[in-house]
Order: C-alpha cells, then structure tokens, then sequence
C-alpha cells in the first residue's frame, strides 16, 4: 500500500522535474536533468573557494562519503579517474536585479563534475541539501543543473505551544530537520517556560545554559538563527529605566549563550491594568496608553541589540492585538511610537484562521505600519490535545510568504510528528508559487520514514487518518473511496464481486492494525502511541468486518455470527477513545457492517424472557401466519440447549440441540402439523437453556438474544402463531445474544431440553 491521495489540490509536476531522481524538496524554483548519472569514484578533489562555509564543506565531505569517496583532496589537478567538485560562496550583490538573493545557490552535476556556487552565507549549504537528494540508492548522482533561491528569506517553526515542552534531544534533533528542509529560523517560546515569562529576570539554571550553548551550537551547523522570545509584560514596570536595563541585561546573556534573535511578547497585557503606578502616571490607560508602553520598551531594546550586538537579527514584537482584522487604536499608536526597525509579528485574522489572504496581509501590513512576521498557529494543538494535526500547510496565497519579513509555523508538542506539516510548510515557505499540498505531503511522509517502506506504509495510515484540521483536510480520505467501493461492489454484483474491492479495504486495515509495531523503536512511535493504538483498534475491528461480511455472503453462519460478536467486543474497546481519529470514516463502516449482517440474519428485537421459566427460555410468537422448514438459534458459544416446536395437537416437539458454536439451524423433516387437516396449523417454536438468563453481548447496536426470529418473505403462510422458547442452561459466564432463524415451510421452533 502506498501512501493515501493528500488533501488539497491535486498537482502534476513542472516541466524541468521529470523523473524520481529529480525529486527535490523544498522544490527548487529550475531543476532540469543533465544528462546521464555520475558516478562517484574512491577519490574526489573537492576544491573550496575562500569564502566557502566551513560548515557547509563538512557537509559536503559527509555526502561525498556517504556516496563511496575513500580519498578526499584538495588538489586542482585532474587526475585520472578522480571527480571534480568545486564548492565556492559569492557575496550578495544587491541591486543586481540578475543576480541570486541570500541563500540562493546554483548547483550543476554532469560529465564535467559537480559545482555548487552559493549566495550569502546559506546558499552553499543549501546547493549541499539539493545535492544529497540527488544521491541515488547505487552511489551515484542523478546529472541535473539547478537554479534556486528562498521565496521568503526567514522560513522556520516556533516551538510556542502550551504543556510540557521538548527535551533537549528532540530540539536537536529538530535543528537537524530544519537544515535538511532549508528553514534558517527557531523561535524558542514555550508557553511553560518561567524564565521567560514572570521570572524572567532570573537566569536560567547552569542544565539550561549549557543545553542552549550546545542547541545554539547545533543551529549554526545547519545555518538556523536561534531566536528567544520574552514575555516581560506581567511582570514589569514600563516607564522603569531599571526594568528597561533589566530586560536588556537578559538578553544580553541569551546571547552570550548563542540566541542571535529576539522577540518581546506583549499577547496578554491588559489595557488598563499596570505594574506599577508610574505607568499610570505616564502612559495613562486604554488601549493607546498600552500601545505606547510597549513600544517604549521595544524601542529601548532595539537600538541596545543595534549597539552592542549589530550583528542581531531584527527585533520583533508580538502586539497585544496580534489576530484583529483593520486598523484600530491600538495599532495606530504602535505604529506611531514603534521605530521602523521594530517587525511586527501575527496570526492572521483568527487565532488560528482557516486562510490567509494576501489582501490580508497588506491591510495588517498597512494597520500596523511594520513589516510583519506571520506567526501562523499549525499545525499546534494545544487548544485540541486529544488530536494531532498531520495534513499539509495550505489555504495560504503565496503572497503571504513573499510579503513576509517571516514565516514561521507554530509547531505540536509532538515533534517527530509535526515534520510531516513541517516539512510542507518550509517547502511553501522556500517556493511559495510552486507549491503543492499533496506533493509535498507526501514527499514528507516519505522523508520521515528514512527508507523503510513499511514504516512508510504505516506513517501514510497515520497521516492520512490525522489529515484534518481548521486548514481544512479530510480525515480518513484515502479510506473513503475503498469503503464505498466495496459497498458498492456488495450491492451491484453477484458473488465474490467484492473480491479487489475486499482486497484493498483488508490491506489497509492490516496496515492500520500493524501500526504500533511498525513504529516501535521510534521517538515517533511513542509520541503518537494513542492515535496509533486507536487506530490499530480499527483496523482489528475492521477486519472482524470483512470476516463477518465474507462469511454471510458464503452463508456460513456460524462463522458470521462468531465474527459477529468479536466486532461487537472490538468496537466496544474503542470507547471510551482517549484520542479523536477514526470518526468520520472508520467508525461509519464498522456501523454499516453491523447493520448488514442484522439485516441478514434478523436481529431487530429481543423476546422477553418466559414468564414463571426457571432458566432463561425465550418464545417468539408472530403475529401473522406462516409455515416454517427451520429455525436458526444464536447464542453465546458452549450454551446448552436445544430447540423444540410447538405444533397444535401434539404439543411441544424437540427437533434438534443447540450447536456448540452458538449458531444453530435446525431443519424439521417433513412438514409440522402435517397430520392435522386444518389450514394454517400454528406451530410454536422456543428454545430452551437453564441458567442464568442470557443479554446481549456488549458492544452491540441490535439487543437480539435467544429466541429472536428472521422470517423468510418466501414462506407461504400456515400457521396463526408460531414462536420460539429458549430456558436451559448457559455454558458460558459471559452475556450471549441469539436469535430464532427462519425458512419456508410449516410451523418450526425451539423447544426444551
């Protein structure tokens, strides 16, 4: 099984990026092929240019390694047999409308060996990232030349969301994710986090400092800026020159600690609420008055990183009215009193807004007079913690990355997971006018699972389940077409029409029924254990499905009624759930089945018990006549009983024992109440089983138990009443449901032991 159709548009590839060697992501903005695959020899003269980044060539060195070089060197002399790579860094030359912006890089691989040529101190690198794509599985490189450049020069995530926050490893780990998907920003703001919210005075204990020199040490390797972001406003005086100094010395020592971006967060602050008198005195109230206030202090503390730190990047503040739509007095205070250096940071109009418009950003833009961060809100799911938000980064125009001064994506507590909508949104971010959703969430589905094609499988299952959120996305959408094709192919066609259909829809359940064991021995298989646990539920449900199905349309009915009961038992398991997946789909078709195989086989009501039975018999009287030739019994596996009819004139008749399988049809020889000469003889039937009466098994939408009747539309009529008994014993402790069956014929029935 390969990974489900995904959500959004469906898109064919560009005219340059023929073939699966050529499959880069971000997709670059020209790649076309070049030729015939280059091998890569045991010796390789890897030539640098002056500028070249270190950090780059090490990578670069790594790659060359990995695809077979045992000899590296640094001579320009050609020689036999040896592959040229040249690797070199030019500086940007602004106003220079031909040439390549910051990060932007060209890379060419044919007969004539490798080039990467870099723009800024990121475009190396990034020819570097290209490059390893186009290392085959054979050691080879696929021949292509390449031409590319960052739509949005600050693509990244926030790690921002509220509830425990990443480990250390995971932060690692997710630097290393961002530099093989070209994201040059990290944001850390966890919501959690008291150092830099109320107790942000304080430093950090020694254990934090040392992970943030190691984090900030792992981000320069893979060309990301680590940002900090501070939350001071509950905890401040704003008209205090001493809280002012206060602030700037802690960021003073976030740098010191390798952070070389800030942002000052103000989303809480009240209008009329302040820390200290002297704010009121100063500023006044309302929501100019808080307005003023923080740009006070934005200001102070961009020309302090101007001053001591020139090399910082631009400061930005998250404003208090970060989601509004138009201009307000808010807005156009801080848009007065804010220096033109200040970027402004936003959601988009909503919280979390189901689309971002470009006109949107140009009125926020124009509103607040800044240029602005979009600080988009997925896929983060804090607000909905019992799910996780796995489809691709859509319902964003273009414009919106390209007249940002940034982009960043707000990222789940789930890390490993949150690659997959990641990936898509740095693939968005990097090329936002080629962008296509399903594309690249399936590159990321494929990028996460490192090669193992069941982990693939699994991860598809996963994602494709989990695909819906406020962006928009369907949940389960690949399993939709293959349920509604084998019901389809249930009600169209004659017997085993349903075969491929079956085919599929059980490969896909065993997938989902797989799927904890496939993630296991993963960071990801633990993150996302009760979605996978739950939908590993289904997929055993679903099978119990199609076996109960299989056996009803081969009329084995002691299989269909066992298979019956596991999938009441399953789906009784998947509630309560403690996570939401599986609703709109999986749910649906397990409810279908049942309601098949209730209408196959009868089960629509549950006699009552026999008034003054010391067991738990149960009669079924009809209410109209009709001759009957069996009756079918469904129990609860190991019951003992057995099945009598009542025929008038010779009273209750044992005509056969209850199946130790719990499904039992008895066929009477000859016709009940043959003897008696009167038309439409009433024949009785019951069964019946000491012990403990019998319920329903737990699970089950229908309440049938023992002595229910299925009547065949066939059969003539002849008897005024007929019915079924069912006192005796139970076999079993656990609850049982049954029923009374049916066939043509004169009067059957269940009767006593």
């Amino acid at each position: 099984m390969g990974a489900p159709p995904a959500p959004g548009r469906t898109a064919t590839p560009t005219p340059d990026s023929a073939g699966p060697d050529l499959s880069v992501w971000p997709r670059p903005q020209s790649l076309r092929g070049n030729g015939a695959p280059v091998a890569v020899p045991d010796e390789v003269a890897l030539i640098t240019g002056p500028r070249a980044d270190p950090y780059a060539v090490e990578a670069l060195r790594e790659l060359l390694r990995e695809a077979g070089a045992r000899r590296i060197t640094d001579s320009a002399e050609r020689r036999p047999g040896a592959l040229t790579v040249r690797a070199s860094t030019q500086p940007v030359r602004r106003g220079d409308r031909h040439a390549l912006p910051s990060g932007g890089y060209e890379l060419s691989v044919g007969t004539g060996g490798v080039s990467l040529t870099g723009t800024g101190q990121d475009g190396l690198f990034h020819a570097v990232q290209t490059l390893r794509q186009l290392l085959r599985p054979d050691g080879t490189l696929a021949a292509a030349v390449v031409r590319d450049w960052p739509g949005t020069a600050v693509r990244g995530i926030t790690e921002g969301f509220y509830g425990p926050a990443w480990t250390h490893g995971e932060r690692l780990g997710q630097l290393d994710f961002m530099g093989r998907t070209k994201q040059n920003r990290y944001l850390y703001a966890p919501s959690d986090d008291l150092y830099r919210q109320a107790r942000w005075r304080e430093p950090y204990p020694a254990r934090e400092r040392a992970e943030f020199r190691e984090l900030a040490e792992r981000a320069r390797r893979n060309h990301v800026t680590l940002g900090w972001a501070v939350a001071p406003g509950q905890a401040m005086c704003f008209a205090s020159d001493a809280d002012v100094r206060a602030l700037t010395r802690k960021l003073d020592a976030m740098w010191a600690l390798g952070f070389r971006a800030f942002q000052l967060q103000f989303q809480d602050v009240s209008y009329s609420e302040w820390h200290c008198g002297a704010d009121a005195d100063r500023f006044g109230s309302g929501p100019r008055a808080a307005a003023r206030a923080q740009a006070r202090v934005a200001n102070a503390v961009t020309r302090h990183l101007a001053e001591r730190h020139p090399g910082a990047a631009a400061l930005s503040l998250m404003p208090t009215e970060y989601y509004e739509d138009g201009s307000t007095d808010y807005r156009r205070a801080l848009a007065d009193a804010l220096d033109a250096e200040v970027e402004v940071a936003w959601t988009g109009v909503g919280v979390v807004p189901r689309t971002i418009t470009g006109g949107e950003l140009a009125g926020a833009r124009k509103a607040f007079g800044h240029p602005l961060v979009t600080m988009d809100n997925y896929p983060v799911n804090d607000y909905e913690p019992d799910r996780i938000f796995l489809g691709p980064y859509q319902g964003r125009e273009p414009a919106v990355a390209s007249g940002s001064a940034a982009l960043l994506a707000n990222a789940m507590q789930q890390p490993e997971a949150s690659r997959i909508p990641l990936f898509t949104a740095a693939d968005y971010a990097w090329n936002p006018r080629a962008y296509r959703p399903g594309e690249s969430w399936r590159a990321a589905i494929t990028d996460l699972a490192g090669g193992d094609r069941h982990r693939e499988e699994a991860l598809a299952a996963l994602a494709g389940n989990d695909a819906s959120s406020v962006l928009g996305g369907e949940e389960s959408a690949y399993l939709r077409p293959l349920t509604e094709a084998y019901w389809r192919a249930r009600t169209t066609g004659g017997a085993g029409t349903d075969g491929d259909a079956g085919r599929r829809l059980r490969e896909a359940f065993t997938v989902l029924r797989e799927l904890p064991r496939r993630l296991t021995g993963t960071g990801l298989g633990s993150e996302v254990a009760p979605w996978a646990e739950q939908l590993s539920r289904y997929g055993e449900a679903g099978m119990a499905a199609l076996e109960m199905l299989d056996a009803q349309r081969a009329g084995d009915k002691a299989a269909a009624w066992t298979a019956y009961r596991r999938l009441g038992t399953l789906r009784a398991r998947l509630e309560p759930a403690p996570v939401e997946v599986g609703t709109d789909v999986l749910d649906p078709f397990l409810r279908q089945a049942q309601k098949a195989y209730a209408a196959w086989s009868g089960i629509h009501h549950e006699p009552p018990p026999n008034p003054g039975d010391p067991g738990d018999g149960r009669t079924l009287r009809f209410p109209h006549p009709r001759d009957l030739t069996a009756v079918t019994v469904l129990t609860d596996p190991g019951t003992e009983g057995s099945v009598q009819l009542r025929v008038p004139g010779e009273g209750w008749r044992t005509v056969g024992r209850l199946s130790p399988s719990g499904a039992t049809e008895v066929r009477v020889p000859g016709r009940a109440g043959q003897d008696d000469p009167r038309p439409g003889t009433p024949g009785t039937p019951r069964t019946r089983t000491p012990g403990t009466p019998l319920t329903p098994t737990p699970g089950t939408p229908q309440t049938p138990t023992p002595g229910q009747d299925r009547q065949d539309d066939r059969a003539p009529e002849a008897s005024p009443t007929t019915g079924t008994q069912a006192p005796g014993r139970t076999g079993k402790r656990r609850p049982a449901t049954g029923h009374t069956g049916h066939a043509p014929g004169p009067g059957t029935g269940a009767g006593p032991a």
